[in-house]
């Protein structure tokens, strides 16, 4: 079965994805950057699914992301940027910052799921 870490601050955000996709992948969660990255170096992930607005002052998503590609096998693995921010121009933001795909909140199961298999075939 396909690994996915999600990296979410809400704990309920966090809970609903975990349903959606348990069926089909193993799910680990994780609410913060440093954890993110902790777990990732413990697990070999097929992706990660990246909140951007962590709750943490200078360390939010685009930074973990960045930090994340640093490591081994960080640069291979698919990272999904899961956000609240929904304007026509920060998938491109987020695109550059080092994610392969972006979705905006609140999220569609079946959009989440073929974006998934999309990425990780």
């Amino acid at each position: 079965m396909k690994k996915i870490l999600y990296v979410e601050d809400e704990p309920v955000n966090a809970f609903v994805v975990k349903k959606m996709l348990q069926k089909q992948y193993e799910v680990d969660i994780v609410y913060d950057g440093l954890s993110c990255l902790q777990m990732f170096q413990k697990n070999n992930y097929d992706l990660v699914l990246m909140d951007i607005n962590l709750g943490e002052e200078h360390n939010n998503g685009g930074d973990v992301v960045q930090k994340l590609r640093s490591l081994p096998n960080g640069k291979s693995v698919k990272v999904i940027a899961v956000t609240a921010f929904a304007n026509p121009n920060d998938k491109h933001l987020f695109i550059s910052q080092g994610f392969d795909e972006y979705l905006a909140k609140p999220i569609e199961d079946s959009v989440l799921i073929a974006m998934i298999k999309a990425l990780i075939k």
